[in-house]
């Protein structure tokens, strides 16, 4: 007897902890039980919400439609006892027209005004443009010389104003503008510039396109990289004819390497020996024959100081070294 009641004892022990679990388990689930019942009353009440509000346009689109129906109604009873002649007026068939306002002055230019907004932005901004341009146009000053540079030398087009202002030293109003300015024009020619990529190389296409068929630039600085791009022998004129006393001419070339035009660009590096000076035939092309012997006439001139000056050089060096 005594160990059937020891054997029982573990067994009560653990009695009150399975109670325990049978006491929680009801809770969770009713925890569960309850909040699921919540999430259903309020689908149910949106369900409900939903009815009611379409419930509500169907209602007011019904409401509408009798509306409409007993108007027309009205109006078929009307216009019979038109015809009858018991009536001879009907509000119902013969509608009041919408009286029409009356705008001021003031009151339609701000109509038009806000209705052609879009319009009016568009124009101002072609006006501004086109004022920009005409003004740049008009306020931009024509050199009296234009040189045109035909080399991928960056450096050469860096010093280009100093060069320039060296020859404006040489030159004369020709013009007459009541200002002497020689101007420069840079267009890299080579195989790099010329074939690298299909934008680049288009823009320094077109630019030597225009340039050659123009009469702004007649005199031209390039270098062999230049030339698979122009036929040399026919666009320039030949300098040993132009220049028979000068040591520096060369064909259609006039050296400038060593001499004080190389010095006035100052580079931080020689220029190639085949780079030189040319002037270009006053041939007709988009310009008038006229404009283009014009502009070779006052390049000339300029050329002609070049000439006096660099050969002056090479003499004035030529002794000191004899």
């Amino acid at each position: 007897m005594q160990e059937q009641e020891q054997k029982q004892r573990p067994d009560d022990a653990g009695q009150p902890e399975h109670n325990e679990d049978k006491q929680k388990t009801p809770e969770k689930v009713s925890a569960f039980r309850n909040a699921r019942e919540i999430a259903a009353r309020h689908k149910r009440e949106e369900e409900l919400k939903e009815r009611e509000r379409q419930h509500a346009e169907e209602e007011a689109a019904y409401q509408a439609r009798e509306e409409y129906a007993k108007e027309l109604q009205e109006e078929k009873i009307d216009l019979i006892r038109l015809k009858q002649g018991v009536i001879t007026d009907s509000d119902k068939v013969f509608k009041k027209e919408q009286e029409k306002k009356h705008y001021t002055v003031w009151q339609r230019i701000g109509n038009w005004f806000y209705h052609s907004k879009w319009w009016l932005g568009i124009a101002a901004f072609c006006v501004v443009v086109a004022s920009f341009l005409a003004y740049d146009y008009l306020s931009r000053k024509d050199g009296d010389v234009t040189l045109l540079l035909l080399t991928d030398n960056v450096e050469v087009f860096n010093g280009s104003d100093n060069l320039c202002g060296w020859l404006g030293s040489m030159c004369d109003d020709y013009n007459k503008d009541g200002e002497v300015l020689v101007k420069s024009y840079y267009v890299p020619v080579s195989d790099s510039t010329m074939k690298s990529g299909y934008s680049n190389a288009s823009t320094s296409n077109m630019q030597l396109s225009a340039q050659l068929e123009t009469a702004t630039c007649m005199l031209v600085l390039a270098d062999d990289n230049a030339k698979p791009y122009f036929e040399a022998s026919q666009l320039f004129m030949n300098m040993e004819k132009l220049y028979p006393d000068c040591p520096l001419a060369e064909g259609y070339k006039l050296k400038i390497c060593g001499t004080e035009f190389e010095k006035q660009l100052n580079l931080n590096t020689p220029l190639p020996e085949d780079t030189y000076l040319a002037i270009r035939v006053p041939v007709e092309r988009m310009s008038s024959q006229k404009e283009m012997q014009e502009s070779y006439d006052h390049a000339k001139l300029l050329l002609d100081q070049i000439v006096a000056a660099l050969t002056e050089e090479v003499q004035a060096h030529e002794k000191t070294e004899g």
